[in-house]
């Protein structure tokens, strides 16, 4: 009975200590790198450390970020600002040159005139003639210039002596003005061009004796007032009251500015030009001017803001 006992006890035994050698075995292949053993407790306390250790990291690396950003930010709009001032300034500097040279080209297109009669005026003179400000008036030997065009009206005259015959420039718009006319079946002709300072006082002064001066006033210039004078003016096919309403009449009033003539003394408009209505009369002033004195509607007294009356 004693052996008996004694194998139990010692299988009993053996069989604890296997299992407390499994155990711990177990235990020691749970144990972490850290000596702490495995299990939620453990990972909890790792995952913290991470945390604490990377949360700080973050937080610096975006602050320099923010940092970077802002400072590249801030010069990337200094310097815009820098070019945006140099621009202002060489734009402000061009500016000034510009004017300057323009005044200076003003001065001298105004005293010298060009071969069609007209002198050469500057852009901001012909483009602001029908405007509110005062006109631009100066006399070249003699000839009165307004913003630039050459007026010969019963304000402005022109010297007696003044004898440049037919322009070449206002002849070779008729010429080509008379073409484009036939094109639609329109045949148009010089009945009276160039007229000198002597003509027009023998011319005058018969209808003067015919009709009176005051009568005469409303249909024929004075001697010098007279735009056959310049060189740049004609009366075309019929000179009379018959003229108007007809086919060369309509045509003329629709399509002579677009070869630089306009009809210069239209109907509505004797208290201001001076002169009866007058479909035949046409004056040259290129196609530029023309066109901006047709699209006005307005005759080029009203256009240039001056008037047209006698001294006396």
């Amino acid at each position: 009975m004693t052996k008996i006992f004694q194998i139990e006890t010692f299988s009993t035994f053996q069989v604890y200590n296997n299992e407390n050698v499994c155990e711990k075995g177990d235990f020691n292949m749970q144990r972490n790198n850290y000596g702490r053993p495995a299990g939620p407790s453990g990972r909890k306390r790792r995952v913290k450390k991470r945390r604490r250790t990377i949360r700080p990291r973050a937080i610096v690396l975006g602050v320099v970020i923010l940092i970077i950003v802002a400072i590249a930010i801030g010069w990337k709009s200094l310097s815009q600002s820098s070019t945006v001032e140099e621009d202002q300034t060489d734009q402000q500097s061009v500016g000034q040159s510009e004017q300057s040279d323009s005044s200076v080209d003003e001065d001298v297109q105004q005293s010298e005139p060009s071969a069609d009669g007209n002198a050469q005026p500057s852009e901001t003179a012909v483009d602001g003639a029908a405007s509110d400000s005062e006109p631009d008036i100066e006399v070249v030997d003699g000839l009165t210039y307004v913003n630039g065009i050459l007026i010969a009206n019963k304000s402005y005259s022109l010297p007696a002596d003044y004898n440049p015959g037919v322009l070449p420039e206002a002849q070779s718009a008729f010429d080509e003005m008379a073409e484009g006319a036939a094109k639609d079946g329109i045949k148009l002709y010089i009945a009276s061009g160039f007229r000198s300072y002597d003509y027009q006082a023998g011319l005058y002064q018969r209808y003067v004796e015919r009709d009176g001066a005051e009568m005469a006033d409303t249909y024929s210039a004075r001697p010098g007032h007279s735009e056959h004078q310049t060189g740049l003016a004609f009366d075309l096919n019929e000179i009379s009251d018959a003229f108007a309403g007809t086919p060369e009449a309509e045509w003329l009033a629709e399509h002579a500015h677009e070869y630089g003539f306009i009809i210069r003394y239209p109907a509505d408009k004797e208290d201001i030009t001076g002169y009866s209505y007058e479909p035949w009369h046409v004056r040259y002033l290129g196609k530029e001017i023309a066109e901006k004195v047709y699209e006005s509607g307005l005759c080029l007294e009203e256009y240039l803001g001056i008037d047209s009356v006698y001294a006396d």
